[in-house]
């Protein structure tokens, strides 16, 4: 096998576990929410504004180098009655403040999911 077979081997090997970790975080994250919904008896009822916080970029993947963005960005939400931000709403969910009745580890779970699951990806690619 020439260098440049190699090579390329490499890099669709790159790619296709950026794909798959990009579909997985995706799947990742919508389960931190059901993990944060699933503790607590709210006072109120469940608005579901957390889920639309949800983040993941598509992989830029360019040769030798890729990216991948998963997570959740606050900009994206807010309460409807205008008494949380979404930075605001993120704060409250991910450290258990404000009376916001849920599971604060969802966002930490999720990340450490989100990693394992890349590595597992690029050792089926690469081998241990």
């Amino acid at each position: 096998m020439k260098l440049s077979d190699i090579h390329k081997d490499c890099q669709r090997k790159l790619a296709s576990a950026m794909r798959e970790t990009y579909s997985d975080a995706g799947s990742i994250i919508d389960y931190s929410f059901a993990t944060f919904y699933g503790q607590g008896n709210p006072k109120r009822p469940r608005t579901g504004t957390l889920e639309g916080s949800k983040k993941v970029d598509p992989p830029r993947i360019s040769g030798d180098t890729a990216y991948l963005k998963a997570g959740y960005e606050g900009n994206q939400i807010s309460y409807s009655d205008g008494t949380f931000s979404g930075a605001e709403v993120l704060g409250a969910t991910m450290t258990g403040t404000y009376g916001v009745v849920g599971d604060p580890s969802y966002d930490e779970e999720a990340f450490r999911l989100i990693i394992e699951t890349a590595k597992a990806n690029f050792a089926s690619q690469f081998g241990k």
